[in-house]
């Protein structure tokens, strides 16, 4: 094989890779900033529990390494916010039609998929898995809004 040959091999395995990934439904990219976006309207499930109170949705699904290792980032930012306005709930959108159509309301591609709500309904989405701190911040931001 050849110095060209190689390279070429080489970008064709890393392309499916990224497909792969992307097509799995199953995703650790974070990002790293957010922005609340206004317009979603919250699918029931989720607007029965926005009285007056923040809310933390976490998408996933079944057989999601991503979503596992993601687990314990909610669970020391649940613990966090134990007591106060701020409300956790998961939503594996392998389990119930609710659940898909809240992943399907919020835009979800790839799980885990974390959603900030404010009270307003206007999101925060984190794709992936996420820095804790910029979720806590976007957290703090939109309990600011009360």
């Amino acid at each position: 094989m050849n110095l060209k040959s190689s390279k070429r091999y080489v970008a064709v395995v890393a392309v499916l890779c990224l497909l792969c990934v992307g097509m799995s439904g199953c995703a650790s990219i974070s990002s790293g900033g957010y922005e609340f976006k206004s317009g979603i309207t919250p699918p029931t499930a989720v607007s029965d529990l926005m009285q007056n109170r923040t809310v933390i949705l976490f998408i996933t699904q079944n057989n999601c390494p991503a979503c596992e290792q993601t687990r314990p980032l909610i669970a020391g930012l649940q613990s966090q916010y134990n007591g106060t306005n701020v409300t956790f709930v998961n939503f594996n959108i392998d389990n119930n039609s609710t659940s898909l159509n809240v992943g399907r309301a919020y835009g979800v591609t790839a799980t885990p998929t974390t959603v900030v709500l404010r009270k307003d309904g206007a999101a925060a989405i984190f794709p992936g898995v996420f820095d804790p701190s910029t979720v806590k911040s976007a957290i703090d931001d939109a309990r600011s809004t009360y």
